[in-house]
């Protein structure tokens, strides 16, 4: 009896798996109907013999068996039941994502645009303007905002473009901010080493943003001597 209902539940199993029973699931409910069948037989032929003698336990270890077998398969089949891809892959709540945020720089550059140089001047020591060794003379220009905006970060250049030794200039500075129809006075100290040579400099004055960008510029050469 007990080997005939392990078989039924055996072909049952095969022929509902509809291909996607694994063998080790097929395994763990095998295993359980197994013991079931044991445990519910063992069960069901005392409770039998207890009320009705001999046919009573024959009887109830047949009733136990098949309850038994069932239930077993039924709990090795829940033990080893995969778990769904919702629960493997559980979503997970969406973080948020932080967005870069790119400024405009329309308005800055237009801005800048309206800046223009006036008023360049050169002075050294003995008024000669020739960059003689051992030299400090000096660079004045205006910037002057003939927009109808306000110029903010606005950079004085000065910079010696030919590649002449011994000139020194000062670092350049920062201007906030130039209001409208306003302007202001920068000053460049230019320094000549003591080693220089006879030849000449060339120095470009600009106007220029944080980033380098030049807006209006003028260049002018002077002669090198010892």
């Amino acid at each position: 009896m007990k080997k005939i209902v392990i078989l039924l539940l055996a072909v049952s199993l095969l022929s509902s798996g509809c291909g996607t029973t694994q063998p080790q699931r097929t395994g763990a409910i095998m295993g359980g109907a197994t013991i079931g069948n044991s445990v519910g037989g063992a069960i069901g032929g005392l409770i039998g013999d207890s009320r009705h003698g001999w046919r009573g336990s024959y009887r109830g270890s047949a009733i136990g068996s098949i309850v038994g077998t069932l239930a077993g398969a039924a709990i090795g089949g829940a033990l080893t039941t995969p778990r769904t891809r919702e629960n493997n892959n559980p979503q997970r709540e969406p973080q948020n994502q932080p967005v870069e945020q790119v400024a405009s720089s329309y308005d800055f550059q237009s801005s800048l645009s309206s800046l223009q140089i006036h008023n360049l001047r050169f002075i050294d020591e003995n008024r000669n303007h020739i960059l003689n060794a051992g030299e400090n003379s000096k660079i004045i220009f205006e910037i002057m905002n003939e927009g109808s905006e306000i110029a903010y970060n606005v950079i004085p250049s000065v910079t010696e473009i030919s590649g002449a030794k011994q000139i020194h200039i000062s670092p350049s500075i920062l201007v906030e901010q130039i209001l409208p129809g306003n302007g202001v006075k920068y000053t460049a100290t230019v320094s000549v080493g003591k080693r220089v040579k006879n030849g000449t400099a060339t120095f470009r004055v600009a106007v220029t943003d944080t980033r380098g960008q030049i807006y209006d510029r003028q260049e002018f050469t002077l002669n090198t001597s010892r």
